[in-house]
């Protein structure tokens, strides 16, 4: 998995699948945040999203007064944030 970040946009490549690229997520949206209340994640190739970087990304917008759009590509990994009902809170779009 790769990431990267150009102003309030966070790029995620390829599958999100361990701890460390939870940590990898957060760390660079922590950053991110420094600057900017408004973030776009757009998730381009994995088929899946671990429970840990839900998890966060849920926490985030809850307590924090930002604003997130989460852009993914597989339809898939859309349908079980669907399942999830996640689709407002995280505001998911179809890239």
């Amino acid at each position: 998995m790769n990431i990267k970040s150009s102003n309030n946009r966070l790029i995620v490549t390829g599958n999100i699948k361990s701890v460390e690229h939870y940590h990898k997520i957060s760390r660079e949206i922590n950053e991110m945040l420094k600057n900017i209340k408004e973030i776009e994640i757009h998730i381009k190739d994995s088929i899946s999203i671990t429970s840990s970087v839900i998890g966060y990304l849920c926490k985030l917008v809850q307590t924090t007064n930002i604003s997130l759009s989460l852009y993914i590509k597989d339809d898939d990994l859309r349908s079980l944030l669907d399942e999830l009902n996640l689709i407002t809170l995280l505001n998911v779009q179809k890239m």
